[in-house]
């Protein structure tokens, strides 16, 4: 438990991080008393961080940290705050519902002052890694093919696995071991019909999905290609 912190935002983020620290969250609207207050961590929505900071800073002093949580917005929008200013963004998707410790042993991108940001990241239980500032944005787009897209990819095979009569609950059952597996292996080379350069396949495949689905085949095929051996790659490149 950290002495003297508070938590602005009751939200996802807001509500575990106040759980893991032991400090009040408050929500929309909220008094927040500052008397004595060495930490605020700041978990609103990003177009909301820059103005809250700004409300908060006549009554913070200068010893106290001010964090935000967010993973693309710049740590100058804690600018107004008197004293340090970090931002700490978990490497990790996060639901109320999972409790306080479902933040152990993911990773934080620090950006701002490394000592209360990084102080922070461990109470977490998060391991830091520095990040400069104006790399947030393009560090940020890797979090969303990492995280959201991968939802998005599983949505859509889920669609397909409907299709030929399962129903939701047991297609998602059924990827779950797969994909465990391949974020496992993720680093190494695509298994797949790109990978064999089996074109036959890839066409039928082409033909299965239907036209909705056709382009992002082909879209995420494309940037397949350089992953997989030349001679492949050159055997499907004309379908993609």
């Amino acid at each position: 438990m950290r002495g003297g912190t508070v938590v602005i935002g009751a939200g996802r983020v807001g509500s575990v991080v106040a759980a893991r620290l032991g400090a009040p969250a408050y929500g929309r609207g909220a008094e927040v008393p500052l008397d004595g207050v060495r930490l605020v961590c700041i978990a609103t929505p990003d177009g909301a961080i820059s103005d809250v900071c700004a409300a908060l800073a006549p009554r913070l002093g200068a010893e106290a940290a001010v964090v935000h949580f967010s993973g693309a917005t710049s740590v100058h929008a804690l600018d107004a705050a008197p004293g340090p200013k970090a931002c700490v963004h978990p490497v990790q998707t996060v639901w109320p519902d999972r409790g306080p410790d479902q933040l152990e042993g993911a990773y934080a991108a620090v950006t701002g002052d490394w000592d209360a940001g990084a102080g922070l990241a461990r109470d977490l239980g998060l391991e830091p890694f520095p990040l400069a500032d104006e790399m947030k944005v393009l560090y940020h787009a890797a979090m969303v093919f990492a995280s959201n897209y991968l939802v998005t990819v599983t949505a859509t095979a889920v669609e397909l696995l409907e299709r030929t009569g399962l129903d939701r609950d047991l297609a998602l059952r059924v990827l779950a071991p797969l994909q465990h597996r391949t974020v496992d292996v993720a680093g190494g080379s695509p298994t797949g019909p790109i990978a064999r350069g089996d074109a036959e396949t890839v066409a039928a495949h082409l033909e299965a999905v239907g036209p909705e689905l056709a382009s992002l085949y082909r879209a995420l095929g494309r940037a397949t290609l350089p992953l997989v051996d030349p001679s492949s790659a050159a055997a499907v490149r004309e379908l993609l």
